[in-house]
């Protein structure tokens, strides 16, 4: 029962996801007008009003959050965070101000697709090798205009509950070696309100985000150890918040 009860509110609630897509898209279409790389400050808010609608009309969640007075007060930061659900994103577009690194499909998806490039989201190719370079020059673009981007190194929702034990984090590297401030983040219980690998939604679930202290790279510190201190930071708080752990074994 509560399988089927998930399946048909999911469907439903998409519905609604797409009706706030929509109608947070309208009011910054204008901006499109200006290149990328200007025009994130302006329009993350329709993207953060999209992330409000679905965590709050839609799947009324209950969340926890922890250290946003870390965040700096301009912008030009990259957030690095596990990754449990569908729902990190929103989370973290609605309290950090930070669009995501994405896989192209979702581009094509009506209206999320429209808002997402608008206020900064980056899509690619995860085959194409130029397409992972692009993610890159494409992120510093962001972040020298004073937009925020997040990412998720293991590439991947978790389908286990474990963190990854293969991280991509050649992003982090660059944005280190850049110059930009690199800010470790940990969501948990998103997958209680979307689960990583079924067609399911649950409202009022409790779920969580914390977000960690600004780290840049030390002097003489190599870009690809400062980029494994940051990930160890990630994989601290998520066995802190039981997020490193297997899934319980649905009854």
């Amino acid at each position: 029962m509560k399988r089927a009860f998930g399946f048909v509110y999911s469907v439903l609630g998409m519905l609604v996801v797409l009706g706030f897509a929509a109608t947070s898209s309208i009011p910054i279409l204008p901006f499109a007008v200006l290149p990328r790389g200007r025009r994130e400050r302006y329009t993350i808010q329709g993207a953060r009003y999209f992330a409000w609608g679905c965590l709050r009309p839609v799947l009324w969640i209950r969340d926890e959050v922890r250290g946003l007075d870390n965040l700096p007060r301009e912008g030009g930061y990259l957030i690095v965070s596990n990754h449990r659900s569908w729902l990190d994103v929103a989370l973290l577009i609605l309290h950090t101000k930070s669009q995501g690194v994405s896989k192209r499909e979702v581009a094509w998806i009506p209206f999320f697709g429209v808002n997402g490039w608008l206020s900064g989201a980056i899509f690619f190719d995860r085959r194409n090798k130029s397409g992972r370079a692009r993610v890159v020059s494409d992120t510093l673009l962001l972040l020298r205009g004073g937009a925020n981007v997040h990412v998720f190194p293991e590439g991947t929702r978790t389908r286990d509950g474990r963190l990854s034990q293969k991280v991509h984090l050649r992003l982090v590297q660059s944005v280190a070696e850049a110059g930009h401030p690199v800010i470790p983040a940990c969501t948990w219980g998103t997958e209680g309100g979307v689960p990583a690998a079924t067609v399911y939604a649950m409202p009022g679930q409790r779920m969580g985000l914390e977000v960690g202290t600004p780290m840049r790279l030390a002097a003489g510190e190599s870009a690809e150890d400062f980029a494994n201190r940051v990930w160890a930071e990630v994989g601290r708080m998520a066995r802190e918040h039981g997020a490193d752990q297997p899934f319980p074994v649905a009854p």
